[in-house]
């Protein structure tokens, strides 16, 4: 029996990709040591080299900001094709909805990212779905896409992976799948794993949710300013003078411009797989069917399509499975799929 398409089969936020933006410490526009809608503008080039479908700006409350700065971002990354949301918490109990969000909508904003509350969904929804194509994301039922970290919290475990993706793709709303990047060493045995579950995530039904840096290595859980180039901090994050003693000194290694020469970087890594994504016609399908697999590994399949995705979480290596290969998150030896790695194949 062939499973009837859903209501929103086709809708542009599917399987988008999703990039969060604390604007704070993206990129600061006016050299002040704060970043803005300028410095987010700025650097929109970097935005659709990296592949992103929209951008979710956060921290945007209570930001100051010169009278049409946002209004000129907002015209700029819809010309680059990028959609733009903004990231709130908001509390039905303490303000009005609707005029709250039909303000956003009126200027254009594609959607919302709303903070986790008991039972706002409704609410939100009735104002959203109002305008055309326009999205609501939150946490739970209710929502067009659900905020998902189960994948962060099942650990680096192909078993605990498996069991968290079943249960999350068996229960509506669709995912927007996330990942917690923690802890602040970024050498290679701590990437390891947060590229393999980079994969994983991106080769998964459903929208993906990453965090500004994500893409570089850098830990999740500080609001660091973004490092963009050169040698020293603050790394082209801004023009102020000073000392910037929240960023690393050791982090030149790590600067977008550093990774883009790098070709084995993990941004090169996230690069490739948004672009693997994007443009590969075995990223389709909704469900995904396992197949047998070695302890501490697993391997699924796209139904509806031919992409393969395994997972080798152990510390031996294992056989790759049959198939032309897309990418991996390390490189492969002799036909084996090594501790710590995960591969695309088709």
């Amino acid at each position: 029996m062939t499973t009837p398409e859903p209501e929103d089969a086709g809708a542009w936020w599917r399987d988008a990709v999703f990039y969060r933006i604390d604007v704070r410490s993206f990129a600061d526009g006016d050299g002040d040591g704060i970043g803005d809608f300028g410095g987010v503008l700025a650097r929109l080039g970097y935005l659709e080299l990296l592949g992103v479908d929209a951008i979710v700006l956060a921290g945007v409350g209570g930001l100051q900001y010169p009278p049409g700065s946002f209004e000129a971002l907002l015209d700029e990354a819809h010309q680059a094709g990028i959609r733009l949301l903004i990231a709130m918490d908001l509390d039905p109990a303490r303000e009005d909805p609707e005029g709250v969000l039909r303000d956003w909508l009126d200027l254009g904003v594609d959607g919302f990212h709303l903070d986790p509350r008991e039972g706002v969904a409704p609410t939100i929804r009735a104002v959203v779905d109002r305008y055309p194509e326009r999205i609501a994301i939150g946490s739970g039922p209710g929502w067009q896409l659900a905020f998902n970290l189960d994948l962060a919290v099942a650990g680096f475990d192909a078993g605990a992976v498996r069991e968290a993706i079943i249960r999350v793709l068996d229960a509506p709303p669709r995912p927007a799948w996330a990942m917690a990047t923690r802890g602040t060493a970024r050498d290679d045995a701590a990437l390891t794993p947060v590229r393999a579950m980079a994969m994983v995530q991106l080769a998964l039904p459903g929208a993906a949710c990453l965090r500004h840096g994500e893409e570089l290595g850098l830990p999740g859980a500080q609001r660091i300013p973004m490092p963009w180039e050169g040698q020293d901090p603050p790394f082209g994050f801004s023009e102020r003078p000073g000392e910037w003693p929240s960023i690393s000194a050791d982090w030149a290694s790590f600067t977008v411009e550093a990774q883009l020469e790098d070709p084995e970087s993990t941004l090169s890594l996230y690069r490739r797989a948004l672009e693997l994504r994007s443009e590969h016609p075995a990223f389709a399908g909704d469900e995904v069917e396992w197949f047998g697999a070695p302890e501490g590994c697993f391997a699924f399949r796209r139904v509806g399509s031919d992409l393969i995705c395994a997972l080798n979480t152990s510390t031996a290596p294992v056989p790759v499975p049959p198939g032309e290969i897309l990418l991996s998150s390390r490189p492969l030896a002799s036909g084996q799929l090594p501790g710590g790695t995960a591969v695309w194949l088709a």
